[in-house]
């Protein structure tokens, strides 16, 4: 049963980076190379953090080398995604290329400084809170472009003047970008609650306490929730079914027939 978590992250976000991959492959286009790259950064960097915190207890030196890889992989995903986000929406826009340089920079010197003091584990330490901080600037930067670009393509989309399945996976894409931003947030706000309650320093007494129930339910309701929404929009944007993108047409068809009415 340790394995399911981890095996369930990994094929969840693998399955999209093969796709965009093999697609880059075939026409050239960055934005699918760096698209590829992030999930499968993510695939091999998220399930190996998972299952490293899941060894700790048991086997520590085998869950520290594999947190080192998992936070490795995760961070090099978190810069493809940077870079995936300013190749898609500010591919020659100087501003953006500051951002997104800036951006890289946090991810890289919050990892080092994890990676080299030796916080791989800790997951209650505020190198560990500052890193997964920075990870979440690349989701969060794409959440807010592909918000942005589906309500302008939403109104194009009303004029008859997109296509409705790409206006549509913009949307998709917003809510999978927002809801891995948000589950990271979630479990970062129980770090900070053991660390403002025990300090920065491992120690599981937090676990049995009445507190530590509640939250963990709460976050257990929260993550499963956002979880399936994610799982949900991921696999309607790169799998979606037949009848699905008939449905997508022809609500589109439908409206433009009424507002012709």
């Amino acid at each position: 049963m340790i394995f399911l978590g981890p095996l369930l992250v990994f094929f969840l976000f693998i399955a999209p980076g093969i796709r965009l991959l093999t697609l880059a492959s075939r026409t050239g286009q960055s934005p699918e190379f760096w698209g590829g790259l992030y999930f499968v950064g993510a695939s091999i960097g998220l399930s190996g953090r998972v299952l490293g915190s899941s060894l700790l207890g048991t086997q520590p030196e085998l869950a520290d080398s594999i947190n080192v890889i998992g936070h490795v992989a995760f961070a090099s995903g978190t810069i493809a995604m940077t870079i995936f986000t300013l190749r898609v929406f500010h591919p020659s826009e100087r501003g953006a290329q500051n951002l997104a340089w800036a951006i890289i920079a946090a991810i890289l010197a919050t990892s080092a400084h994890t990676l080299i003091g030796g916080y791989a584990s800790m997951e209650n330490s505020y190198s560990m809170v500052a890193t997964n901080l920075a990870r979440l600037l690349p989701t969060s930067w794409a959440f807010y472009e592909s918000v942005r670009f589906w309500r302008a393509m939403r109104r194009r989309d009303n004029l008859g003047l997109a296509d409705p399945v790409v206006t549509n996976r913009f949307l998709l894409w917003s809510i999978w970008t927002g809801a891995v931003t948000a589950l990271p947030l979630i479990a970062l706000a129980f770090r900070l609650i053991v660390i403002v309650t025990l300090g920065n320093e491992p120690d599981e007494r937090l676990l049995g306490t009445e507190l530590a129930a509640v939250l963990l339910r709460l976050i257990g309701v929260f993550s499963v929730t956002i979880a399936s929404l994610a799982a949900t929009a991921l696999t309607l944007a790169f799998f979606p079914p037949a009848a699905y993108l008939k449905r997508v047409r022809g609500r589109t068809v439908s409206a433009h027939e009424g507002g012709t009415r």
